[in-house]
C-alpha cells in the first residue's frame, strides 16, 4: 500500500501543478532559500533523475551480472562524464553566446544539458572503465544494462524545464496550452502567451519508449535493448524538434535533427547487425 502511495502522491501533485501552472494562475518559482543557501528547482529535478536512473541500474545489474559495488562504482564515474558530456555538447551547440558569457558555461542550475552529450560522454567513459579495469562485459551487454536508465533518468530530468519555463514549443491555442511569463520569452514571440510544452511531449513519448524496452528486454538479442532505446527516442526527437522554439540551427537546418537523423542510422544498423551476428551463430551446428 505504501509502494502505490510513493506513486500516486506525487503524480497527483504534478498534475496539479501543471493544470495551474499551464492555465497562468500559478508562475512557477525557479529557486528557493533554505537558510542562505539558494536551492534551484532545476538542480532537484536533475538530483532526483540521477537517483532514480542509478537505483533502476542497481536493481537490474544482477540480470548482466554485473556486482552491486562494481555496479555503484561504475555508476559513479558514468554520471560524472554523462554530466560533463551533457553540458560540453550544450556549451558548444551554442558557442558564440558563451565565448560572450563565458561565466555562464558554469551556471548549470539555468538550464542547458543535452542528452546526446550525455550519451557520448556516457559511451566514452564506459569504454575507458572496460579497458582500464579490464571489465569481461561486452559493450553491448553494459548498454542494454543501462538504457532503461538513461530514459528513465530524461523521463524525471525534464520537469526541470517545467521549472525553468524552457524548451517549450511555437504558440499556440491548443487545450494542453502552457502560459510562459513574460520574462522567459524569446524576443520576437512577446507578444504570445500561451505555446506547446514540448518537454512534456517527450516525457510522454519517453515513458511509452521505457513500457516497451522493460516489456521487451528479455526478447531482445545483445545490444538489442540500447539500439531500440537509441532508435525509438531519436525517432521520436526528429519529429518534435521540428516544434521547438529554442532549436540551434546550422544555416538553414536544425542541428539536432541532424543528430537525431545520424543516431536513427546508426541505430538501424546496430540493429541489422545484431540480426546478423544471431543468423550466424545459429547456423553453426
Amino acid at each position: 500500500m505504501k509502494r502505490y502511495i510513493l506513486i500516486v502522491v506525487p503524480i497527483f501533485v504534478m498534475a496539479i501543478l501543471f493544470m495551474f501552472a499551464f492555465s497562468g494562475r500559478l508562475v512557477l518559482p525557479q529557486y528557493f532559500f533554505l537558510g542562505p543557501l539558494e536551492i534551484h528547482y532545476y538542480g532537484i529535478t536533475m538530483a532526483a533523475a540521477v537517483a532514480a536512473a542509478f537505483y533502476l541500474a542497481i536493481s537490474r545489474a544482477e540480470k548482466y551480472g554485473i556486482g552491486k559495488n562494481q555496479a555503484e562504482d561504475l555508476l559513479l564515474w558514468l554520471v560524472i562524464g554523462g554530466f560533463l558530456g551533457a553540458r560540453l555538447y550544450h556549451v558548444f551547440s551554442d558557442l558564440p553566446y558563451y565565448w560572450q558569457h563565458p561565466i555562464q558555461i558554469f551556471q548549470v542550475w539555468k538550464g542547458g544539458l543535452s542528452i546526446y552529450g550525455a550519451l557520448i560522454g556516457g559511451i566514452a567513459v564506459l569504454l575507458v572503465l572496460r579497458k582500464i579495469f579490464n571489465l569481461k562485459f561486452k559493450i553491448s551487454n553494459l548498454l542494454d544494462w543501462l538504457a532503461p536508465s538513461l530514459l528513465l533518468g530524461q523521463i524525471i530530468g525534464r520537469l526541470g524545464n517545467f521549472f525553468n519555463y524552457e524548451a517549450f514549443g511555437y504558440p499556440t491555442n491548443l487545450p494542453w496550452k502552457m502560459f510562459v511569463p513574460a520574462a522567459f520569452r524569446p524576443e520576437n514571440y512577446g507578444n504570445f502567451s500561451y505555446f506547446h510544452p514540448w518537454f512534456l511531449y517527450e516525457i510522454t513519448g519517453n515513458i511509452l519508449i521505457l513500457a516497451y524496452l522493460l516489456k521487451f528486454q528479455k526478447k531482445t538479442r545483445p545490444g538489442g535493448l540500447f539500439f531500440s532505446y537509441l532508435l525509438l527516442y531519436n525517432m521520436l526527437r526528429f519529429f518534435l524538434e521540428f516544434l521547438r522554439i529554442d532549436s540551434t540551427f546550422l544555416g538553414p537546418l536544425r542541428l539536432n535533427v541532424l543528430s537525431s537523423l545520424l543516431l536513427c542510422v546508426i541505430a538501424a544498423l546496430g540493429l541489422l547487425y545484431g540480426r546478423r551476428q544471431a543468423n550466424v551463430n545459429a547456423k553453426i551446428p
